[in-house]
């Protein structure tokens, strides 16, 4: 027998898995959700900078001074002008 729980609360999601474990129940996690936990390690990390280093990184900034200036410029704040 298979049974599929979905739902948008995803505490009460794990409070269901934890309890199905608890019974000795197979779990089954769609693969989405197994990539989406997968955590880079540092040598993962390294060969994706690499790789974009070698692409020509980030081709829609033209100046990264002035974008960096544009980016960290202050706002207006309500009420503090």
């Amino acid at each position: 027998m298979q049974i599929t729980i979905s739902g948008k609360d995803k505490k009460l999601l794990e409070q269901v898995e934890a309890f199905a474990k608890r019974l000795g129940l197979n779990i089954n996690k769609p693969l989405e959700k197994e990539a989406a936990e997968k955590k880079p390690n540092g040598k993962e990390l390294y060969k994706l900078m690499k790789d974009m280093e070698a692409s020509g990184g980030v081709t829609s900034i033209q100046n990264p001074l002035k974008w960096q200036k544009e980016i960290r410029k202050d706002k207006k704040l309500y009420g503090r002008e």
